[in-house]
Order: C-alpha cells, then structure tokens, then sequence
C-alpha cells in the first residue's frame, strides 16, 4: 500500500478498510466526513513497510477537533480515534485495546493527554 504523503481522506477510501472504515463510522459520518474534506486533509506517514496512518483537522488543532486514522497492513486492521472538543468521542478499537507503538506514538505525539492510550 503506497500512500505515503497522500491525504488522510485516501486511507479512508482505499478498497483494503473502506468497508470496515464505512460501518465503524456510523453514526459519526458527518463529522468524519467533514474532518476528510477539511482545507488541510492531512498527510499520511508509514512505518515499518506495515503501518500505514495520519491525523486530518477541520479547524486546523488536532487535539482539540482530530480524525486519526492508521491501518496495519499485516494484519488487515483498522486504527481511528476521532476527538470532540479534546475528547475521545470514537475509538477503534476501544480505547483499552492496546494499539501498536507506532500508532499509539503518533496519537499520543498530537494529544500527550490520553494517559488510557497505550500501546502494545
């Protein structure tokens, strides 16, 4: 999966997690969606040949009003968090799963406050 520097709003759409990504969003898609489609989408960054993740902003502060969104490419999982006025309104997988380093890293580097946030 070579996305590296494309916008969040590509991840999102890719034929790998856009049914998962789909129907773990409901309810929320509105806001997702509007977070996908902000001025500055985001850019997305891999890691390890394997993961696969970026943050978008409507509003330009993640931490405050963020969609992040990773994918393991290895084992086919969806990673997304989105936050609420600094809150973690939506959480996959629940935010007491761990999630793996270098996700949980780029989460925690925008949004340090999350002390339930670990990861595996």
């Amino acid at each position: 999966m070579t996305l590296e520097g494309q916008s969040v709003a590509k991840l999102a759409a890719h034929p790998d997690l856009s049914i998962v990504f789909r129907s773990v969003v409901r309810g929320r898609q509105t806001y997702i969606y509007r977070h996908l489609h902000a001025d500055d989408p985001g850019s997305l960054r891999t890691k390890d040949q394997r993961y696969v993740f970026g943050w978008t902003c409507d509003g330009g502060d993640c931490a405050q009003e963020g969609l992040f969104l990773g994918y393991d490419t290895q084992l086919e999982r969806i990673y997304l968090l989105l936050l609420d006025e600094g809150s973690a309104s939506l959480t996959v997988p629940t935010r007491r799963a761990p999630w793996p380093a270098p996700l949980a890293e780029a989460v925690l580097a925008i949004k340090p406050d999350l002390r339930s946030f670990r990861s595996e």
